[in-house]
């Protein structure tokens, strides 16, 4: 119900018609990388959830698991509407419409003109889950175009919208030696714990001839899969890359608590990088004293085990180093 602009939801029944009607009788516009537009029903934008990602599902969940999200979907949807009428009766749909004006429907063109102003003089910018609108904004905005080349890759997905996206400065970089070698890394990451879009990989020439592998990828929430997508970018760059500067932003959605089976710690994270002989902008940082994240949710929202009180939102916000230059 986040951001849909439909009727009125002030019942569980209103809201019951217009959420069937929305998700199986509406198609919805679809970009892709390449300019391609599709339209869609809503439904069919649900994917499966596949083991090789989430192990803790099981083998009938996973058979199933497009019909229990849209199950749960609805669920959740029918808890929100119902707190929300029985907590603020007409005055929660103003308050929605007014976040979604300034978080949702202008969020890509305010990003643009961040990145085209505050960020105009830097060389690489790293952007993940990336919308597939946000690429089409960002390619259409005049400063930011002009300063940059906004750099995709093949497998770009316009559903799941959780893009890793390089922008390369035209100043430093020689733009027209852009060259997408994403299938190539991927040939070295053993597992299945990767979709469309998580890992983009440029090989490029700056102004002078130096040639670079800029790597932009996101993990899982957990960051489990950002040990092995490191190793296997490790043994890429030594394999095939060696004559070349690595260089990556990543959201590794490391923990600023000890490891565990559940959670990447960033010690060990840490450690990793050093066996692989990688530096990272924060090599010579306390992790006692930096974040790069500091996230308390309601319970207004899907992930319900990341929701935090009122009172706590500061003493129990997620604050962990998530995010890494290396």
């Amino acid at each position: 119900i986040n951001a849909f602009a439909g009727s009125a939801l002030s019942s569980t029944e209103l809201w019951w018609e217009a959420w069937k009607k929305f998700m199986f009788h509406t198609k919805v516009e679809i970009s892709f990388g390449n300019c391609e537009t599709k339209h869609q029903m809503v439904w069919s934008l649900i994917g499966p959830i596949p083991r090789s990602k989430y192990p803790a599902i099981t083998p009938e969940e996973q058979a199933i698991s497009v019909q229990l999200q849209i199950l749960f979907l609805a669920i959740l949807d029918a808890i929100f509407v119902f707190i929300a009428n029985r907590v603020a009766p007409e005055r929660w749909e103003k308050i929605r419409e007014n976040l979604c004006e300034a978080l949702i429907y202008n969020k890509d063109s305010r990003v643009c003109d961040i990145l085209a102003t505050s960020y105009r003089d830097e060389q690489v910018v790293f952007l993940q889950e990336a919308s597939a609108a946000f690429f089409h904004k960002a390619r259409s905005h005049h400063c930011l175009r002009k300063n940059f080349k906004v750099a995709i890759p093949t497998t770009f997905n316009g559903k799941r919208d959780q893009n890793s996206i390089i922008l390369v400065s035209r100043t430093a970089f020689d733009v027209s030696t852009a060259d997408d070698v994403t299938d190539m890394v991927l040939r070295y990451m053993h597992g299945n714990f990767l979709e469309a879009g998580d890992l983009f990989a440029l090989r490029i020439d700056d102004v002078g001839g130096q040639g670079y592998l800029l790597v932009s990828f996101h993990g899982d929430s957990n960051g489990l899969s950002t040990r092995p997508v490191l190793e296997g970018l490790h043994e890429a760059f030594i394999k095939s890359f060696s004559d070349l500067i690595f260089v990556a932003g990543i959201d590794s959605n490391t923990s600023s608590q000890a490891s565990d089976k559940f959670h990447h710690g960033v010690r060990d994270f840490r450690a990793l990088l050093e066996r692989q002989g990688m530096v990272s902008v924060w090599d010579k940082a306390d992790d006692r004293m930096i974040a790069t994240t500091c996230s308390a949710r309601t319970s207004l929202q899907m992930q319900l085990n990341k929701a935090v009180s009122f009172k706590n939102r500061f003493s129990m916000a997620n604050m962990s180093l998530k995010d890494w230059i290396l």
